[in-house]
């Protein structure tokens, strides 16, 4: 019988290793024949295929499983690829970076193995590495990473999650670091080189420094090359060993929410409390539409030209007319100019605030329509989370960002079409408005402007009260709680209950224990005699009635009596009264007025005995 089983994880074993070889171009040159790495891989996965739990593709019982179990084998062999890889390209990085300092970089060949140029010093710190890392066995680390890849993300799951991001970048960064720390050593001394080659050229200025240069540069440059083989060596072999610990760490973050085709997070289903409203208005997180603030200013527009378009061009036609006649006759002097720019302000104002200052005050006032007064800087703040990449295409391709998009096609489609339909039916009239007479060619350009700002600012206002809409629920989504994030404002509101509880087992502990020494120092002990006890310390000229310093029931009570009788405190027993002063009177209380007759009579008893002893 044939095990689909077995042949489907061979695989789906397979595709992840050769996306791996296909990514890894260091280990693999150009020139590699494809067969080759299909056969290396398929060699590989005969190998790991025995020692895998591949059942779990019994699973897949669809094409979009399938489907989904193939893009994630090849997202994990890429991933892992590129990890491998990242070492040698800051080792190649590095030796760019040499080059640049001795005066080679001028000296670019074509590696034929990555089908790129690059430098002296590049290729032979890459062919460094790559002896390096056959020497120290690394091709056996890789396949063991491998290997261990399969053990912790089983076949046809996904190694892309959230943290994984993070865990290449942290890798990018380390390996940078690496690479700066190979080449840092050699570009000082280059540095320190050309300062004392510019001290001499200070110094001798007939020697041409230009010329004696680069070959002193190119000489202490490949000694000192030579002199850092050691310390290369040992940051490169620190470097290929670091390569299981990020895979490692890579595979710690399986745990959290996958994210393949969308960005996932714990589901979010509780709406915002009053707290993290108030919290995320202060950072200027409000439910806001820009549509809203154009068709205000648009229907603002349509108003002025309306209303105020003769005022406009009135005052153009009068500053015109007075600057071509009286203003033309004026001497030019010292105090002429300064009329001459106070009229010319004036006149300025007259006919640009008109416009202006309504607009402004449109602005402003559609901005307080949605957000009321709010001032805050949180938002100018530099945050390195928004140069975030991962955050960016996270935003690009969200639900908002969707919604942003069909928004604006839609307006612009809008616009448009109105625009067309406008000039349609008023085709014949703007054809015909050249042989109007020119005192009314105004006011039949005042109609058509005002006409198609009119029917735009109807279709904006309706557009930005559905956008409007449409931002408060994605706002409200947005500022939307898990049921973790409540339980944690409210730990912070109203502290941890554990804890509170705790403080108050202790606070009760230390009560009864000051409780339980107050008993030594009582006069008398009142008893149910086996449910209650109730100890009342009376001293004369001291206390104006007989006070309570310690009462309990069932265990507590038994404590007490024990007490009491470790420290000869008198017992009495009196049910009623012991039941009447538990119920009504509380610790450090004095017994009230209608209670002195029953305890005086019992007080009585207990001086009565104290005498006969």
């Amino acid at each position: 019988m044939v095990n689909t089983a077995y042949f489907l994880a061979l695989i789906l074993v397979f595709i992840r290793l050769t996306s791996f070889f296909l990514v890894a171009k260091s280990l693999f040159p150009k020139g590699t024949p494809p067969i080759l790495k299909g056969a290396i891989g398929m060699i590989l996965s005969f190998s790991i295929i025995s020692g895998i739990n591949y059942q779990v593709v019994l699973e897949i019982n669809n094409n979009y499983m399938l489907v989904y179990s193939v893009i994630s084998e090849i997202m994990s062999g890429v991933i892992l690829g590129f990890i491998a890889n990242m070492i040698f390209d800051f080792i190649r990085m590095a030796g760019g970076y040499m080059d640049i300092q001795i005066g080679l970089s001028m000296m670019n060949m074509l590696d034929p193995s990555s089908e790129t140029t690059s430098t002296p010093f590049s290729n032979l710190s890459y062919f460094i590495s790559m002896v390096i890392f056959f020497i120290i066995d690394g091709h056996h680390l890789l396949i063991k990473c491998l290997i261990q890849s399969f053990k912790v993300v089983n076949i046809g799951q996904n190694i892309v999650f959230q943290d994984t991001f993070s865990v290449v970048l942290d890798a990018f960064r380390e390996y940078f670091v690496i690479g700066v720390k190979i080449a840092i050593p050699l570009v000082l001394i280059i540095i320190i080189t050309d300062l004392c080659m510019a001290l001499v050229s200070r110094t001798v200025p007939a020697i041409n420094v230009m010329i004696l240069g680069m070959p002193v540069k190119m000489v202490v440059g490949l000694l000192t090359f030579i002199a850092l083989l050691p310390i290369m060596i040992k940051i490169v072999s620190y470097a290929f060993n670091l390569i299981p610990d990020i895979i490692e760490e890579m595979l710690k973050v399986l745990p959290a929410a996958p994210m393949v085709l969308i960005f996932a997070k714990e589901e979010k289903t509780e709406e915002a409390t009053p707290k993290k409203k108030s919290e995320a208005r202060k950072k200027g997180q409000v439910a806001r539409s820009k549509d809203v603030g154009l068709a205000i200013t648009m229907v603002t527009c349509t108003l002025v030209i309306l209303l105020l378009s003769s005022m406009i061009v009135g005052n153009l036609k009068d500053t015109m007319i007075y600057f071509l006649q009286s203003g033309m006759l004026q001497d030019i002097n010292e105090m002429s100019i300064k009329s001459i720019v106070i009229t010319i302000l004036l006149k300025a104002g007259l006919c640009i605030l008109p416009v202006v200052i309504p607009i402004m005050i449109a602005g402003i006032v559609a901005s307080l329509m949605q957000t009321g007064f709010l001032l805050t800087g949180e938002p100018l703040k530099p945050k390195f989370s928004k140069l975030n990449p991962i955050s960016g295409f996270k935003n690009m391709f969200s639900k908002k960002s969707f919604v942003d998009l069909l928004k604006n096609l839609a307006v612009v489609t809008v616009i448009g079409f109105i625009g067309f339909l406008y000039v349609r039916d008023n085709y014949d009239k703007i054809l015909q408005i050249s042989n109007t007479y020119l005192p009314s060619l105004g006011g039949q350009v005042q109609d058509l402007v005002v006409g198609i700002f009119f029917q735009v600012s109807l279709v904006l206002v309706i557009i930005a009260a559905a956008d409007y809409f449409v931002q408060f629920r994605f706002h409200q989504k947005d500022l939307r709680m898990t049921k973790q994030e409540i339980k944690e404002e409210y730990k912070q509101m109203e502290g941890d209950p554990q804890i509170k509880s705790k403080i108050k087992q202790k606070q009760r502990e230390m009560a009864t224990r000051r409780m339980m020494a107050s008993v030594a120092d009582a006069t008398v002990v009142i008893t149910n005699p086996t449910h209650l006890s109730i100890a009342l310390k009376y001293e004369e000229g001291n206390n104006e009635a007989p006070k309570v310093v310690a009462k309990g029931a069932d265990l507590v009570a038994l404590k007490i009596k024990e007490v009491a009788k470790e420290n000869d405190v008198p017992i009495m027993e009196n049910k009623p009264l012991a039941r009447m002063i538990y119920e009504q009177v509380d610790i450090d209380r004095e017994v009230p007025q209608e209670m002195y007759q029953a305890v005086a009579e019992i007080l009585a008893m207990v001086y009565k005995l104290k005498n006969k002893k």
